[in-house]
């Protein structure tokens, strides 16, 4: 039977998932005002905090502290949390996910590059590591590595094909013939 602290403990997790849901779940469609969003957050961030004592749960925890930071559009301190959470659980490809999407975003491409190349090696079938490492190595102009991946997240997951026409971490490589073919290429 869970001892009350447990019971609390896996509450607090809960509630902070429902706060984050409900800040980042519809960001890319229809954005949050920043006062909901931070407001959102900061909740999410209370409930954590009542965590005192996370025990096995410790390096989700620093996982959902790195998601509020990331909500709240602040990529450097979420950082800080996502590296904790992946020397304590660093078979978690969320983790590495958020982490680079968090160096992108603070100019710091080669280390967004390097952590998904780990996630790649992590699991290799992922087709959303390989495409997110795509558009990094685009951005960094490395052609070849970038059409490699891209090549490999379409081979995986045909949907990211939709996307490949928005994505503006591609406009440096657009022009490329190989990658002209690899965005008209039907699934």
């Amino acid at each position: 039977m869970a001892t009350l602290k447990q019971i609390q403990r896996r509450q607090n997790i809960r509630m902070a998932e429902g706060y984050l849901d409900l800040a980042m779940a519809l960001e890319d469609r229809w954005p949050l005002e920043n006062g909901l969003r931070e407001s959102l957050t900061n909740r999410a961030l209370q409930c954590l905090e009542k965590i005192k004592n996370p025990l096995g749960h410790k390096p989700y925890v620093l996982f959902l502290k790195g998601q509020a930071y990331r909500a709240a559009k602040q990529p450097l301190r979420a950082i800080h949390f996502f590296e904790q959470s992946n020397k304590l659980d660093p078979d978690n490809l969320h983790t590495y996910l958020a982490l680079a999407w968090c160096y992108k975003r603070s100019d710091q491409l080669e280390r967004a590059i390097e952590t998904m190349q780990s996630a790649v090696e992590l699991d290799a079938e992922s087709g959303i590591a390989h495409y997110n490492l795509a558009c990094y190595c685009a951005l960094g102009r490395k052609v070849d590595l970038a059409l490699m991946h891209l090549t490999f997240a379409l081979d995986l997951n045909s949907e990211f094909r939709e996307h490949v026409a928005k994505e503006s971490d591609f406009d440096s490589i657009r022009e490329n013939p190989r990658f002209a073919v690899l965005a008209t290429a039907v699934a």
